[in-house]
């Protein structure tokens, strides 16, 4: 007698498959967030004055560097738990974190291309700092809680973000 299969069972290869692709999302924000933090230390330590006509290369400059010294170090590690090999899951990572590290960039340099390069900075870091409170608003309205809390979670996540960029600046000397 053929067993028929239970449509109330879950699929184990969507259910693979769902976490996949929810790990891949978490690398690609994991990285951005990474990135719009030391973005933004980047550009808090540069002289204004000096930072007025390189906005564009900081933020990219910065990206590049940080992407291909995490690649880096993510595939010399990947080869090494793996005996050598690098799976085809861990090049899907290395891609969603290259890929949150552009997004970043991305979005920093294209409202800089559109105002003044006397406003180009403050405007850079205005957009980095809602970028992290948006993804903090995003974390806390995920999570059920109401709008205002939300906004209070975004704020906070906000001034945590500040500190490591402080701490980030003082620790570097800069």
């Amino acid at each position: 007698m053929e067993r028929m299969a239970d449509p109330a069972a879950p699929d184990l290869n969507t259910a693979q498959q769902d976490e996949a692709d929810v790990e891949l999302r978490k690398e690609a924000l994991t990285m951005a967030l990474y990135v719009a933090i030391c973005l933004l230390a980047a550009l808090a330590a540069v002289p204004e004055s000096a930072a007025e006509d390189h906005v564009f290369g900081i933020v990219w400059g910065t990206t590049i560097g940080l992407a291909l010294a995490h690649w880096f170090a993510f595939r010399v590690s990947a080869r090494l738990v793996a005996q050598g090999a690098v799976r085809h899951h861990d090049a899907l990572v290395a891609l969603a974190q290259l890929l949150g590290a552009a997004a970043v960039a991305l979005v920093a340099t294209v409202p800089a291309l559109l105002v003044p390069a006397s406003v180009e900075l403050d405007v850079v870091e205005l957009v980095l700092a809602c970028f992290i409170a948006l993804v903090g608003y995003a974390v806390s309205r995920s999570s059920g809680a109401s709008f205002v809390r939300s906004i209070v979670y975004a704020l906070f996540l906000l001034i945590v973000a500040g500190i490591v960029v402080g701490l980030k600046i003082a620790l570097s000397g800069h």
